[in-house]
Parts: C-alpha cells; sequence; structure tokens
C-alpha cells in the first residue's frame, strides 16, 4: 500500500456480503469500489445478526489485531482483497451486550412514546440496549483517530455512530440512511447529526426528510445514490455457467414446494422478512388474494428470516421462503419473476428497487412513502397502486 494514499476508516455496525440487508450491501459496496484509490480500515463488529448481535464471528490466534491502547481486549483482523482491485483491512470488535428484541421493543415502545422518558440518562441506556454495543470501537476511535484522514460513520440509529462520531466530527462523512421512524425523532440526533460534520445521501428525498426532521440542511453534502453495474446483467448472462446455475436454481426453487412447476409464475419478495418491513401484512394480503382469483402465482420471499412467522403462513403451499441467497440466484429470481414487491413504508432507498428497474421488470410499492415518489418521479413509466388495491379480486 502506498503511503501516499489517504487513510480512511469505515465505522459500520455489520460488515459482510452474506446479509441481506440494504444499508450493509450499500457499504460493502462502498469499500470494494474505494480499495484501489485508498488505504481502507473497516471498523465493524464480530455481528452478522443486527436482531440479537450476537458474535457470530470467530477469533483465533491467528487473526488476533493488538491494540496498544486495550491489550486485553481481542479484536478479530482480516486483510482482503476487493473484486474491483486493492486491499483492505477489516477491525471487528466484540459485542458486549447481545440484545433482547422482545425487551428491547418493549423500552422502545415506552421511550418513543412518551418525551418525558427522553432525557439523557434513559436514552444513552436505549442506545446500549439498541447496540450494537462496543464500547472498545468507541475507545479504539478516540485514542487513533490522529491515524486516520477521513471516517465515514454508516446507520445514523446505531451506537457506533452515536458514541463515535462526536470524537471525530469535524472530519467525518455521514452516510445516515436516514427513515422518516420514530427513533429519529430522538433529542440525541440532533445533537449527535450536526453541521460540523459532511454527509452523504442515497436520493434528494433522504436529503429533504433529513433537513425536515432535523432542522437543517448540511453545509457539506453530496447524493451519492448507489452504483448499479449495467454490465452484470449481460455478463450474467453470458457466463458460461449461466444456463447450469439457471438449472440448479431452478431446480432449488422447485423443491421448495411440491405443486411448483418449472413455468409456475411467482412473485418476488426480496429482503429481510422482519415485521417492521411490512411483511406480514403483505402476506396476508396475497394470501387473501388467492383465494379470490384464478391467478397460478405463488410468492417467492428471498432473505432471512428475522421476525416471528405465523405457522399458517410457514405452511402454505404458495407461500416459498428461499432464505438468504446468494448474488446469482437472486439476478435469476429478478430476472424469471412477474413482479416484484416491496413491502416496507420506510425506505428512503431500495436498492433491491433499482435493479428490478435496471432490468425493467416489474414492481409493486405498499404505500406511497417519499422514497416512493422519487422512484415514481424517476422512472419512464411506473404505475403506483396502494398494495391493498392490487391484491383484489381479478
Amino acid at each position: 500500500m502506498k503511503s501516499s494514499l489517504k487513510k480512511i476508516a469505515v465505522v459500520c455496525p455489520i460488515f459482510s456480503d452474506k446479509v441481506s440487508g440494504g444499508s450493509e450491501k450499500l457499504i460493502f459496496q462502498f469499500v470494494e469500489l474505494l480499495a484501489s484509490d485508498f488505504e481502507i480500515t473497516v471498523l465493524t463488529t464480530r455481528s452478522l445478526d443486527y436482531i440479537s448481535w450476537k458474535n457470530s464471528i470467530p477469533i483465533q490466534s491467528k487473526d488476533l489485531f493488538q491494540d496498544g491502547s486495550n491489550p486485553s481486549k481481542q479484536i478479530h483482523f482480516e486483510k482482503r482483497s476487493s473484486s474491483l482491485g486493492g486491499s483492505y483491512k477489516i477491525l471487528q470488535f466484540t459485542v458486549e451486550k447481545q440484545r433482547n428484541i422482545d425487551r428491547f421493543n418493549r423500552l422502545s415502545k415506552k421511550i418513543l412514546e412518551k418525551p418525558s422518558l427522553q432525557n439523557k440518562e434513559n436514552v444513552n441506556y436505549w442506545l446500549q440496549e439498541q447496540g450494537p454495543y462496543v464500547p472498545e470501537l468507541i475507545q479504539f476511535i478516540e485514542f487513533r483517530k490522529s491515524e486516520y484522514d477521513i471516517f465515514f460513520f454508516v446507520s445514523y440509529l446505531y451506537y457506533p455512530l452515536v458514541f463515535g462520531l462526536p470524537l471525530v466530527e469535524e472530519k467525518s462523512i455521514v452516510i445516515p440512511t436516514f427513515h422518516d421512524e420514530a427513533p429519529a425523532y430522538l433529542p440525541i440526533y440532533k445533537e449527535v447529526l450536526t453541521d460540523r460534520s459532511s454527509y452523504s445521501f442515497n436520493t434528494p428525498e433522504e436529503l429533504e426528510v433529513f433537513r425536515n426532521i432535523l432542522g437543517f440542511k448540511p453545509t457539506i453534502y453530496s447524493i451519492t445514490g448507489m452504483n448499479l453495474n449495467f454490465d452484470r446483467w449481460s455478463n450474467f448472462k453470458e457466463n458460461s455457467n449461466f444456463l447450469e446455475n439457471s438449472e440448479t436454481v431452478h431446480s432449488s426453487i422447485k423443491s421448495k414446494s411440491p405443486n411448483s412447476s418449472e413455468n409456475s409464475p411467482f412473485l418476488l419478495y426480496v429482503g429481510r422478512v422482519d415485521q417492521g418491513k411490512g411483511f406480514l401484512e403483505m402476506v396476508e394480503w396475497f394470501l387473501e388474494w388467492k383465494t379470490k382469483s384464478y391467478f397460478l402465482h405463488t410468492l417467492k420471499i428471498a432473505g432471512k428470516i428475522i421476525s416471528k412467522i405465523p405457522k399458517k403462513i410457514l405452511e402454505n403451499p404458495n407461500v416459498e421462503f428461499l432464505g438468504f441467497v446468494e448474488e446469482n440466484t437472486k439476478l435469476n429470481l429478478i430476472e424469471n419473476c412477474s413482479c416484484l414487491i416491496n413491502s416496507s413504508p420506510l425506505e428512503s432507498f431500495s436498492i433491491v428497487l433499482m435493479e428490478v428497474w435496471l432490468k425493467e421488470n416489474q414492481f409493486l410499492l405498499m404505500q406511497d412513502r417519499t422514497f416512493s415518489r422519487v422512484i415514481v418521479s424517476e422512472a419512464t413509466v411506473v404505475f403506483f397502486i396502494p398494495i391493498v388495491k392490487v391484491f383484489s379480486p381479478l
């Protein structure tokens, strides 16, 4: 690595290409793109699960990073080559408090619904429970901030940004992935997200939501979005293994449902299977539609199950849970689906919708939120209908 390259630290809760979250995919691609031109160090956790923050990545003696400021704490170290050229380092800190999501949801309901409880002590406790609770990562930033030219912080909601950003705010760029959701209105975010930092937004509408909630438009910001490779569709098909991969994908999908056939039409959902994404409402409306419609479509779900799913849905032959799928499998599903459904009412940017749009396939949006309007305004021809009206007798 050339010593003249600028040194960048990227702070994020999870760093992996094996997680089905949009924010995780965004930052993974971001690091891969920058690795050839900058000296990148990712500061993250050993977790791959944002529900429990369980430390999934094991630490072996050969992979230890020795931190002189706190030698008693073990930090997992990895050096990885970027698929686009260059390399980068990953430091993964141990999460010191796993999250009980039911208990946290009860705490959130109490804090978010009662402004009188939103004092500093209660909110700090809420942030620790929100997680990922990695005080050693914060200490690392504090003691080594002079070693980096720029800090990138990803995802406004979580502990690492709230406690790490104030230590280096004047040389930081925040990628907030901001949503119009209840936690965004907590006073702590007005204290932390200030005009002393620079910002990168995915869409103009995300910037507008940020301005409306926090009360200012950053002096220094960019509308960066995300790079989607137009060539990968042709590369995907031209790959010598495409037909073999396609047949494998179809076989794996067919095996999930004894009633499916190779040419059965299907609707598609891609992403975390999470109640916060409007998932259950979408499935319930779909199943109601199936009882009143002659169409043969099934609903395929590609993504890790995060929330509890009712047994009647898990066992319904018209709903197929595929779990987390690799990129080629996902591309094949997008290629072959009749329509993709995005059920989340709170998105400010949706990667999979951009991919479907790029493929010139059809999609449905759950509700007319701000991010929905940017899709509609930028697309050549898009019909927006509330999903509850789409799933009606035909």
